[in-house]
């Protein structure tokens, strides 16, 4: 079965480059591609794609605001989201963190080259594939009964009291690499040892851009996480180590 992958940019250049290279070095991976938000969720809707590849600046619609339409849901495709557009460290992190914010997997610089593109669609690709062979068997499930928090590794979802929680690919990894380390310290190199995996890059040297790129994610699961009365102290930050699930101080639930 084909690979189903919409590719949304008014860059034409960009457009068909990215098609041509992606086609090239993945088997059974079909890019279908067009210029405007409006067609692409004309496309998403007709082809059903596993993997959606949105540029933020388009004409009419722009990315973020099809970002927001689509559901992202089980079985709606994942996202990454690119922009060409000059910005300085503090801009480029205020984009990635909203566009996560509305459901992007991954978010990419267009200058980082299409190799980062490449290894970025392959681990959803390799996601995606654990996720259908194992879902009919059974889901990894890892729960902390104290907080009333439950994972489901393999549909990257949680439940916190009442709330369902979907989360991303990072955003889950983070999520069990804590609960597995529930009142103990995870240090920062770990956080980004899995944010290496999950996006499918090799471990480079651990600096201050890493940390504020493991802040962003971990912002964002407390965020998701807060729907629980007590989960301001959940994710507890440890300065200059890392973080930690605080669990023996947690009310009991009900």
């Amino acid at each position: 079965m084909k690979i189903k992958i919409v590719l949304i940019d008014d860059d034409r250049y960009f457009r068909r480059s990215a098609q041509r290279f992606l086609e090239s070095h993945l088997d059974a991976v079909q890019v279908i591609s067009c210029d405007s938000a409006e067609e692409g969720e004309r496309l998403i809707t007709l082809h059903r794609p596993q993997i959606v590849i949105l540029d933020l600046k388009l004409p009419g619609i722009d990315g973020m605001e099809l970002l927001t339409r689509l559901s992202h849901g089980p079985k709606d495709p994942d996202v990454i989201v690119v922009s060409g557009q000059p910005a300085t460290d503090e801009q480029n992190i205020q984009t990635y963190v909203k566009a996560l914010g509305l459901g992007a997997h991954h978010f990419l610089r267009k200058g980082d080259g299409q190799e980062k593109m490449l290894a970025q669609v392959k681990r959803l690709i390799q996601d995606q594939a654990v996720q259908s062979s194992t879902r009919a068997v059974v889901n990894e499930v890892l729960a902390v009964s104290e907080l009333d928090l439950v994972l489901y590794r393999d549909d990257n979802r949680a439940t916190c009291g009442d709330a369902d929680v979907r989360l991303t690919p990072v955003e889950g990894r983070y999520l069990g690499l804590l609960m597995e380390n529930r009142d103990k310290v995870v240090p920062l190199e770990k956080f980004y040892e899995v944010l290496c995996e999950a996006e499918g890059e090799s471990n480079q040297r651990f600096d201050q851009s890493n940390k504020q790129t493991i802040r962003t994610h971990i912002c964002y699961l407390r965020k998701k996480l807060g729907q629980s009365a007590h989960s301001e102290s959940l994710i507890q930050t440890v300065r200059t180590k890392g973080y930690k699930l605080v669990v023996s101080q947690a009310p009991a639930p009900g």
